[in-house]
């Protein structure tokens, strides 16, 4: 080396230590970290809203369908277009025949009993809560109003459900499916007794 020249120097941190330094003060990918930390989440809670959102409106419109289709049995309208073919397909078919329905009609069961008062009259229960099914039965009573008669209607259909964990009615059902359920009990309106 000569007089002249300058010693060499070692940069400041250029060792581990100031490598180290360097990085913790680089927030170049903290934004990246930051969003992919909270992306989960929020992602998970609007898949919530979505699917609570889409379960409301599911059971809205079996609310809807099922007055529809009790408007006909209270007023007769449904016994005057008796054809002679099962009446249980018949009311399935108007309560599936609006412009909105949102919920899986091909599922869809219904029950229909009379009884001789509004304290007497006992819905049936479509969800069987120790097998996590169908209540054995349900669906395949029809009892046909007449004039006058207390009337309960009970409708039940499975809807998909992703986020099984926030369920508050107690009817996930085994394939992981939700029960909706739709209950009116009416007096019909008198009118001469007719067939179904």
């Amino acid at each position: 080396m000569r007089s002249g020249d300058a010693a060499p120097t070692r940069r400041a941190g250029a060792g581990p230590v100031g490598r180290a330094r360097r990085l913790a003060r680089h927030r170049g990918g903290a934004s990246a970290v930051e969003f992919a930390l909270l992306a989960a989440p929020f992602l998970a809670l609007l898949g919530v809203v979505a699917e609570t959102g889409l379960v409301a409106l599911e059971q809205q419109t079996l609310d809807i369908a099922l007055d529809r289709g009790v408007r006909q049995l209270r007023t007769g309208v449904f016994q005057d277009g008796a054809d002679g073919s099962d009446p249980g397909q018949r009311f399935r078919k108007i309560v599936c025949s609006g412009p909105s329905v949102l919920f899986p009609c091909t599922d869809l069961r219904l029950d229909v009993s009379r009884a001789a008062s509004f304290s007497s009259s006992q819905p049936a229960e479509p969800f069987d809560r120790t097998k996590k099914t169908w209540t054995a039965g349900f669906g395949m009573r029809f009892d046909c109003p007449q004039g006058g008669d207390t009337v309960t209607v009970r409708a039940a259909v499975p809807v998909v459900r992703l986020f099984q964990m926030l369920d508050f009615t107690g009817r996930i059902m085994s394939d992981k499916s939700q029960m909706l359920i739709a209950t009116e009990i009416f007096q019909a309106e008198e009118y001469e007794p007719k067939p179904c």
